[in-house]
Parts: structure tokens; sequence; C-alpha cells
């Protein structure tokens, strides 16, 4: 597709993006930051950052931009009250939280009682400063049922709650609908004669379901790799056949046919390491090497083995020298305050990330390849 065939793409999908729901949120467009002396050391490999860290809203992340079209959708609707639920350090929440202060609309909070709700740090805090309503639900418990049963006390009551995030489909189709525009930004900021050769992201679903959906609405040649923060061992997991249903949802929301087929979707969990919500060695090192190469942030919990995953299949070649990667940072930055012991506690006394993480023998994924299940 030509340049002027995809910018008249563009403008023909961001009529239909008009159409729908929306409430202003975030600070957009996000930079797209090249990572010169990084890049330098990849052989030949250049290394872009989308800064959806910088969304604005309350230390910003993904869920910001989401928000626009989930919360115009909660809106119009009729909704009085929003409710979500996640792990203590949850980005969403936190995010969620902060839109619903900026709307003036109540927002119910369903956070687990884990390693990392005690002393209240972090995204925990935050949530709390922003005046959302905490319901704590004990470690173990199902978010989604506990979220499903303070819906249904909310309407006995007579109100009107809105539910987003995991079992909240709906939401996270419009959600995949907002990284449709974000990837458009992607590429009206790329340099010019530059090929989006590889995008990275770290995502539970949402995001990278939007990505895919939009490189083929745009014919691009750009291969969509998700590390996943999460695996199936995570009540929130959603396998390679969701992301793909989002992908649809998203497409009818937006009124496109698609044909994306469950061996585009590419999405890798080798990098959770110890599980959901725990630092992991290659991701603690991959964030104290893009911090002293381009210093940019990254996050324990999903951005750092996102970024640790995109570093790895450089080693491991899956990657071919001369391509232009562009990793999504998704955000979660409060994160690294409560982590702090762990990520100092990690760094070695000459300096973390002077050579390239060795893949570990487990790290099997390829981009190449597609998970099915």
């Amino acid at each position: 597709m030509s340049s002027a065939t995809w910018q008249g793409r563009i403008a023909e999908i961001r009529v239909r993006l008009a159409e729908l729901p929306r409430t202003r949120l975030a600070t957009l467009p996000t930079p797209l930051d090249d990572c010169p002396r990084l890049s330098a050391e990849l052989d030949g490999i250049r290394v872009l950052v989308k800064r959806d860290d910088l969304t604005g809203l309350a230390f910003g992340g993904n869920k910001v931009r989401q928000h626009e079209f989930v919360l115009g959708d909660a809106i119009a609707s009729g909704a009085d009250c929003l409710i979500q639920g996640s792990a203590s350090q949850s980005n969403h929440s936190r995010q969620l939280a902060a839109a619903g202060a900026r709307l003036g609309v109540e927002t119910h909070l369903v956070p687990l009682q884990d390693a990392h709700s005690d002393p209240i740090q972090g995204n925990y805090l935050v949530s709390n400063l922003l005046g959302a309503r905490i319901h704590p639900v004990p470690q173990g418990a199902s978010v989604i049922d506990a979220k499903a049963e303070l819906a249904a006390s909310l309407r006995a009551e007579g109100r009107t709650p809105y539910v987003v995030g995991m079992g909240a489909q709906a939401a996270l189709e419009l959600a995949a609908v907002a990284y449709v525009e974000a990837l458009f930004e992607i590429v009206e900021q790329l340099p010019p004669d530059t090929t989006l050769d590889y995008l990275y992201t770290t995502s539970q679903g949402s995001t990278q379901a939007g990505l895919l959906l939009a490189c083929e609405l745009l014919e691009l040649p750009t291969r969509v790799v998700g590390i996943g923060p999460l695996d199936a061992s995570h009540e929130a997991y959603i396998p390679p056949r969701g992301i793909l249903e989002l992908v649809q949802g998203a497409a009818r929301r937006l009124g496109v046919e698609t044909s994306v087929g469950l061996e585009d979707v590419i999405h890798d969990t080798d990098f959770v390491g110890e599980g959901y919500g725990v630092p992991s060695t290659d991701g603690i090192a991959a964030i104290h090497r893009l911090a002293s190469t381009e210093g940019i942030l990254l996050d324990p919990v999903y951005t750092g083995k996102g970024f640790a995953g995109l570093l790895a299949h450089i080693v491991a070649q899956r990657i071919p020298a001369s391509s232009t990667v562009v990793f999504l940072h998704t955000g979660g930055l409060p994160a690294l305050f409560e982590y702090a012991e762990r990520l100092t506690g990690s760094r070695s006394p000459h300096g973390v990330g002077e050579q390239l993480p060795e893949t570990p023998q487990s790290h099997k994924s390829h981009p190449e390849s597609r998970e099915t299940a």
C-alpha cells in the first residue's frame, strides 16, 4: 500500500472512530522515541519506543487511551458508577480511578489483598489518593466473581454500574479499538522511508488485538508480537483464540472486515518468570539496560518482561539484522517504588545490562511460531 493510500485509509477509519462514543482523557499523540545508543549495540536492529507511558492521566499508561472509548460507552449507556478489580498494584485500576475522578463518576475497585497491598504503596496508593471506593478481597478469590457480585449489589440499590477489565467482553473490545488509532499514530511518526518490521508489546489481549487489526487495515508487513505478563494459570489470561475474538469484535465495532487468523496471533508467555506480579531476573536486567542507555524507565510487572522478551529474541537472531522494531511502552511506572528492594538488590556492582541477557534455555518462543492454545 502506497503512502497516499494508507493515509486515505487512516482518514477513513478515523471517521468511523469518531462515530463511537468517546470521552477525552489522554494527552495524544504520545511520542515515538528513537533509541540510538541501544540500537548501536544491536547489530543493526533499530529500536524505537512508543511512549504510551506518557498518556498523561495519573502517571499515564495504555489504559488511559483505552478508557476514552470504554468510558465513552459507559457514559452513553447511562452508567453512574464504574467497577474494576485485579491485583493490588493494578495499573488498570489506578488509571480507571483517575478517569473516574476526572469525569466525576464514582469508581469502585476490587483489589486482591496480595503480597503488595500492605503497606499501601505504588499503584495502590495512587488509587486510594484518587478517591476510589475500595472493596478488598482475599488472595486466591476470583476477582471476576467479586466484580459481578459487587455489580449485582449496586444494581439492587438502583445504581447502573459498568464493569471493565477481565470478564467484560464489551469493554475489552473497545479497549482494542483504541489501539487501532495508536497504530495510526506510530505509522505517522515513523521516520521517512522506514518500514515497521516488528511491533512488540506487553499485552494481556486488547492492546495486541487492536494493533493486529490496524496493521491488517493498512496492509502493513509488520509482525505484531505480544509478550504476555501472565499465563494460563491466571484468571485474567486471554489465550490466542480469545485475542482473535477481540480483533473480530473491534472490527465489528468499526464496521470493517478482518481476515486476521489464529496463525497471526503471536503471544509469547515464556517471559512470565515465577508468575504474574513477580519481577524476573531478565526483566530487571532489561529495565536497567533501557534506563542506562536511553533514560527510559520500564516497570517490573509488564514492560520490563516485555522488553526482556524483545532482547532475548534479538539474541536468538529471531529478528533479522537491519530490522526496525517498535516497542509499545504500556506504562506501569508507579510499581517501580513498590518493588524497589527487588530492583536495586538485583543490580550488579559493575552495572547491569552491559551485555544482552543470555536467552534462558526454557525460552522456546519464536516470532515465526504460533501458539494455538
